[in-house]
């Protein structure tokens, strides 16, 4: 069950772009071949996308993958350096929280409209910033963790 949580957003993220992959892929077979396009494939397809998007930056968090220039940073000595990343985590932090509100925010002003391909409320699509900014904080804050138990072990 670790092992599962570890990859988390690989494994689903995985699933459902390969269910987008079909979806997608239908949607081609049945406006060239049969001559008749899917009404809901286009939007299925986008709210997967999306969900997809968010998963991705969680694993970019996870694994320490945004961008930062460090040219200058690294001039520094290295207890400066470990304030200077810290205070850079702590702003990404704040940055996560409120993207999440907003997006908190923004999909409950969706909720009473539809998407009308598949006859849902856009509050499932708008849903997914605030959801998954929860598990964007706790890969934060988990790797952050790690990273400072291990240098605390390296300090020994």
């Amino acid at each position: 069950m670790k092992k599962f949580f570890a990859n988390l957003e690989e494994t689903i993220g995985g699933m459902l772009f390969i269910m987008m992959l079909i979806v997608l892929t239908i949607q081609i077979f049945s406006r060239q071949v049969f001559d008749n396009p899917l009404t809901w494939s286009e939007g299925l397809a986008k709210f997967i996308f999306i969900y997809v998007a968010y998963l991705a930056v969680s694993v970019g968090i996870k694994e320490n993958g945004h961008v930062f220039i460090d040219y200058f940073v690294k001039k520094f000595p290295t207890t400066v350096q470990t304030i200077i990343n810290y205070v850079f985590q702590f702003i990404i932090l704040v940055a996560i929280i409120f993207m999440g509100y907003i997006g908190y925010e923004l999909s409950m002003r969706k909720v009473p409209v539809q998407i009308v391909s598949l006859d849902i409320s856009y509050v499932y699509m708008y849903m997914a910033l605030p959801l998954f900014s929860i598990l964007m904080i706790y890969r934060l804050i988990e790797r952050n963790v790690k990273e400072f138990r291990s240098s605390k072990s390296e300090v020994k």
